[in-house]
């Protein structure tokens, strides 16, 4: 989680975290949704959230979900692709020290470098908390082994794709990010072929509250691909 002094000054480094992330040529990113462009335009926010989060007042910036059009984006393309961290060197400001105003870099940079699958509250990427307690309050199926239905989604779109025979062993954890559906974020440990070794792989998926639309895939491959 972020230090204390990292959560209290996050407002006022909003305008620099959101300008942080470009694309060449240099793309303002003040909503995020050049990065997060997948979806449909239907709010899921009154789905039962299953993340922890700080209750302090947020003042991210709110993404505007009607500018998510396209319902099923590409297979195995990363809406982080093409997009650099960069850093406004004003951003100092508003730390109360030097320390802190690193932190906060080191943080931020890991975040994006985990391309979603580290808590970045920056984007409202946000962990599945108690992985053992139920999905919903209609099932009695846990928050576990639904992540792990929806990582054996992905897997099978990746083994379609590659004729491969990746087959999910365990969740190791999970992130959340709401929006006109949610996307899912999961960390797995697999087994590449038969009795072979567990490999950490990652799967991305869109889901939607109440079964109203199927889960489907986004992406899913090795975890050490993006290191």
């Amino acid at each position: 989680m972020l230090s204390d002094d990292l959560g209290t000054k996050r407002a006022a480094t909003e305008e620099e975290s959101d300008s942080s992330v470009s694309k060449k040529p240099k793309i303002e990113d003040e909503d995020d949704t050049c990065m997060e462009d997948e979806g449909d335009s239907d709010s899921d926010s009154n789905n039962p959230f299953l993340w922890s989060t700080d209750e302090e007042k947020d003042d991210s910036p709110t993404i505007n979900y009607s500018n998510l059009q396209d319902p099923e984006p590409e297979w195995d393309k990363d809406s982080y692709d093409g997009y650099e961290l960069e850093f406004d060197p004003d951003g100092r400001e508003g730390f109360s020290s030097d320390k802190a105003y690193q932190d906060f870099r080191e943080y931020k940079t890991k975040a994006f470098k985990s391309r979603g699958f580290f808590e970045d509250p920056f984007r409202s990427i946000y962990p599945i908390i108690d992985l053992e307690g139920p999905w919903s309050d209609t099932t009695n199926v846990t928050r576990r082994q639904y992540l792990a239905n929806i990582a054996s989604l992905c897997v099978k779109k990746l083994n379609e794709q590659n004729r491969s025979s990746v087959e999910v062993v365990s969740v190791v954890r999970g992130n959340l990010k709401p929006g006109g559906g949610y996307k899912l974020y999961i960390t797995f440990m697999a087994r590449e072929y038969p009795d072979g070794p567990l490999v950490e792989y990652q799967a991305k998926a869109m889901d939607f509250a109440g079964g109203r639309k199927p889960p489907f895939p986004i992406l899913c491959r090795p975890a050490s691909s993006i290191s």
